[in-house]
């Protein structure tokens, strides 16, 4: 392969690099941002169980406060009861007992679920502890991994623009003008590989005879999608 058609190979090679690091480069806001997010759920998670279980401590108090006053007015209903001669009243007041008493045992159920579930969040809290433990510190290593590797691509994007000048450089002015005008228009998209006459850009056929001087250092671009071609084996 001549050192033109060598060239542009390399050319073609380095401007897709280099266009895939800043690609990645570019990425990488969106990616920390997305990492972000799940540290904030976790802390979100981690905020709302300590939550929880104050907001059950709460209702527990206030049910147990309710517990007390229905079982105050249940025996004030009873010692009532005791002194009532009429039947119909008797009867009315009996079913106030019946009242309170079932009040009393609903409360008495939700306090025991209450209990039972305080119980459970308390027995989960090093587990959650742990939980947020780990979020944080898996986002401290992605932050050290991401910036060493932020560090490296654009060591890798300054030292393959270097080659990738050098490279330039060696194309002949004619080339070097043309070259120049479609890397413009196209970026890294300005060079094609021609594999048995065909380009692999968008499949057109050339002659055998445009392949071997293509092979033989001819420079050349597509009839078809005007990218500047070299030979493929």
């Amino acid at each position: 392969m001549s050192s033109v058609t060598s060239a542009l190979r390399e050319c073609h090679r380095l401007r897709v690099h280099l266009r895939n690091l800043q690609a990645e480069i570019d990425r990488g806001p969106r990616v920390l941002q997305d990492h972000t997010d799940e540290l904030e759920t976790a802390r979100q998670a981690h905020k709302d169980h300590y939550d929880t279980i104050t907001k059950l401590k709460l209702k527990q108090r206030e049910d147990e406060g309710t517990l007390k006053q229905t079982e105050v007015r249940l025996a004030k209903l009873e010692e009532q009861l005791t002194s009532i001669s009429v039947q119909k009243e008797y009867v009315a007041k009996q079913h106030e007992i019946e009242m309170a008493r079932t009040k009393k045992g609903e409360t008495e159920d939700v306090i025991l679920a209450t209990i039972m579930e305080l119980e459970e969040k308390t027995g989960a809290i090093p587990t959650v502890e742990e939980t947020w433990k780990q979020a944080q510190a898996d986002f401290k290593q992605f932050q050290v991994e991401a910036a060493e590797r932020l560090e490296g691509m654009k060591a890798d994007q300054e030292e393959r623009g270097v080659d990738l000048a050098r490279h330039e450089t060696t194309l002949p002015p004619d080339v070097k003008s043309t070259h120049d005008n479609i890397v413009k228009a196209k970026g890294p998209d300005s060079f094609a590989a021609s594999k048995a006459r065909v380009c692999q850009a968008c499949r057109t056929s050339m002659t055998e005879a445009q392949f071997i001087a293509l092979r033989n250092g001819t420079f050349r671009t597509c009839a078809t999608c005007g990218r500047m071609q070299y030979p493929v084996e």
